[in-house]
């Protein structure tokens, strides 16, 4: 484990890490070099990102992701309005929400009048969440209070026993095609998807699975996208 603030000195300092493994301290590990010295140098702050396919076609390394993520314990709390509210006033409020509970959000999804939130936390959210369990119910105070809440906004419904699988690489936007051959990995080996969540981060996609598929889906990702080189 490396502290956030000795992290950010090496990266200053450009000195390359390697990550090994405590049960296998013979291998090699994984080397994390320095960015290029062209990435690194000052680029001036615009407001208008270029999205030419020109741009989309400069990354110059393998079109492949560096890794494949796992975080299980997720549950989704889907929040639907049923009121013809104004959408910045909808978000607005099941934001602040939230942060008056200090519930938070992994991922989220949201339309006009809908709102998906993928939530994790240390301690239990839920009780009697496994797979043969008949009647869940809710364990967490702040999770409690925080759907008593939004409750006043809209229909409230929590999927529990779901997993984050998120797709991660440097430039990942830059790769033409790699969205799509992410989900279709995922769709042909019969996994269900969520919940989706892609931003303008060049870092990572991520979707939503049943926690049960975790472990598959990892192997068949990882399988399809890490194997080959376009």
């Amino acid at each position: 484990v490396i502290h956030p603030f000795t992290m950010d000195q090496v990266i200053k300092a450009s000195i390359p890490i390697r990550i090994k493994n405590v049960k296998n301290p013979r291998n090699q590990g994984t080397i994390i070099w320095p960015d290029h010295a062209d990435d690194l140098g000052e680029k001036k702050p615009s407001l208008f990102r270029n999205r030419s396919l020109v741009s989309l076609s400069t990354h110059d390394g393998p079109k492949r992701p560096t890794a494949v993520t796992i975080k299980r314990g997720i549950t989704v709390l889907n929040v639907h309005s049923k009121k013809r509210t104004r959408a910045h006033g909808f978000l607005m409020s099941i934001f602040s929400v939230l942060d008056k509970w200090h519930l938070s959000v992994d991922l989220i999804s949201s339309s006009e009048v809908h709102v998906s939130m993928a939530l994790h936390s240390e301690v239990a959210l839920l009780s009697g969440a496994g797979p043969d369990s008949e009647e869940i119910q809710i364990e967490s105070a702040a999770l409690k209070g925080a759907v008593d809440d939004l409750s006043v906004w809209g229909d409230i419904d929590l999927v529990p026993g779901l997993a984050v699988i998120s797709l991660v690489g440097r430039q990942l936007r830059s790769m033409v095609g790699i969205s799509g051959r992410f989900f279709s990995v995922l769709g042909e080996n019969g996994i269900n998807i969520e919940m989706i969540s892609q931003g303008a981060s060049e870092i990572n996609i991520s979707c939503v699975i049943e926690e049960a598929e975790a472990n598959r889906a990892l192997n068949v990702v990882h399988t399809n996208l890490f194997t080959f080189l376009d």
